[in-house]
C-alpha cells in the first residue's frame, strides 16, 4: 500500500516543493507513494473541498516551513489545523521541513522534530543538493513500512463522537487559535497580556463542557489547547493532574506557566487533604521547573507559587489545630 503525501506550502516556494518532488521520485516510481498538491486540482474543481478531502485521506502531511509559509492564514491555519487535529488522533504523520529560515520556534507545530536536523534550513546549506538529499532519506524511513490504517477509517470513526462534545472540541480550536495568533503576531506589552487573558476567560467559562476532553487537550501539540487543559484545571482540581502542572510550568510559554501555577494554587483548596503531601511535591518540584525553566526568571509568577505554598502551608496547620 502506498503512502498518500499532501504537501502543505505556500506557492512563493513552489520551486522548493518542486525540487522535493523530484528527489522523491525513486519512491513514487516504486509505488512507495503517491504526492497530491494543489495544483493538481483540476479546472472548475471546487479547490476547498479538494484540499480538504486529500488532507483527511493523506498518510503522510509535509508542512514546508518558511516565512511565507508562516504568514498565510490558509497554510498556518486551515492545512496545519487539521494536521494537527489528525495528528492528535493518532490518524496522520506530519513532518515539518525547513526549507527557509524563519520564526519556526513559535509555531504551534514547533514540538514535533523538523527536518533537516539541527535546526538547519534548506535555502542556505552547502550544498543544497545534500540538504535535499537528507529529506528525502528522513523520508524514505518513513515511508519503509506500512502505512497506517486510522486515515482509511477516519471519517466513520469522528461520526462515533457525540454531537455536543464536537461542538466544543470546535470552539476549542477556535479559542486556541485566537490565543496562538495573538503571541505569535503581537509584540510583548500589556495589550497583548490583556487580550490573551480576554481568550483565557473564554476557555475558562467553556471548562465545564470541555472536561470530558481532558486528556485529549492536555496530550495536544497545540499550545492553545494545552492552554485549555490548564484552564479546565483551574476549575477541577485532580491529583492526576498535578504532574501535568508541573510540566507546564517547566516548559511552557510565560502565560500558560503563571496559569499553570494558579491552577496548582486552586488545588490547595480544592484537594482533599490527603492529598496535600502530593500537592506539596508538586509545588516543590513546580519551583524547581520554574527556576531552571528557559524562559527566564520572573517575578510575577515566583510570587504566584509562593503563594500557593504559603496557602498550603496555613491549610495544613489549621487542619492540625483541628
Amino acid at each position: 500500500m502506498s503512502w498518500r503525501i499532501f504537501y502543505s506550502y505556500s506557492h512563493k516556494d513552489a520551486e522548493l516543493r518542486q525540487t522535493l518532488t523530484t528527489f522523491l521520485a525513486p519512491l513514487k516510481r516504486k509505488g512507495k507513494i503517491v504526492e497530491w498538491y494543489d495544483r493538481q486540482i483540476r479546472p472548475g474543481a471546487d479547490w476547498n473541498k479538494e484540499i480538504s478531502s486529500k488532507l483527511d485521506s493523506a498518510n503522510l502531511i509535509l508542512l514546508l516551513v518558511s516565512a511565507d509559509f508562516l504568514a498565510s492564514d490558509y497554510c498556518d491555519g486551515v492545512e496545519v489545523e487539521k494536521a494537527m487535529t489528525r495528528l492528535k488522533r493518532k490518524e496522520v504523520e506530519v513532518v515539518p521541513i525547513l526549507l527557509r529560515q524563519c520564526l519556526w520556534k513559535e509555531s504551534r507545530f514547533s514540538e514535533l522534530q523538523f527536518i533537516p536536523r539541527n535546526d538547519r534550513p534548506i535555502v542556505g546549506s552547502s550544498p543544497l543538493d545534500e540538504a535535499f538529499a537528507e529529506v528525502a532519506r528522513e523520508i524514505q524511513e518513513i515511508v519503509a513500512s506500512a502505512p497506517s490504517l486510522a486515515s482509511e477509517v477516519s471519517q466513520p470513526a469522528a461520526k462515533r463522537f457525540d454531537s455536543s462534545l464536537d461542538l466544543v472540541r470546535d470552539q476549542i480550536r477556535s479559542y486556541s487559535r485566537q490565543y496562538e495568533r495573538t503571541r505569535q503576531r503581537m509584540r510583548p506589552s500589556h495589550a497583548r497580556t490583556r487580550r490573551m487573558e480576554e481568550v483565557f476567560e473564554r476557555m475558562r467559562q467553556l471548562a465545564p463542557c470541555a472536561y470530558p476532553l481532558m486528556d485529549e487537550l492536555a496530550e495536544s501539540p497545540s499550545p492553545g489547547e494545552r492552554l485549555c487543559s490548564v484552564a479546565i484545571l483551574q476549575l477541577f482540581a485532580a491529583k492526576e493532574y498535578l504532574p501535568f502542572l508541573v510540566q507546564m510550568v517547566g516548559s511552557e510559554k510565560p502565560f500558560i506557566q503563571a496559569h499553570a501555577i494558579k491552577a496548582l494554587r486552586f488545588a490547595v483548596g480544592a484537594l482533599d487533604p490527603l492529598y496535600h503531601q502530593e500537592l506539596s511535591a508538586a509545588l516543590d518540584k513546580a519551583d524547581a521547573a520554574l527556576r531552571s525553566a528557559a524562559v527566564g526568571f520572573d517575578a510575577n509568577r515566583q510570587r504566584l507559587l509562593r503563594e500557593a505554598k504559603d496557602e498550603l502551608s496555613r491549610t495544613t496547620k489549621e487542619l492540625s489545630a483541628g
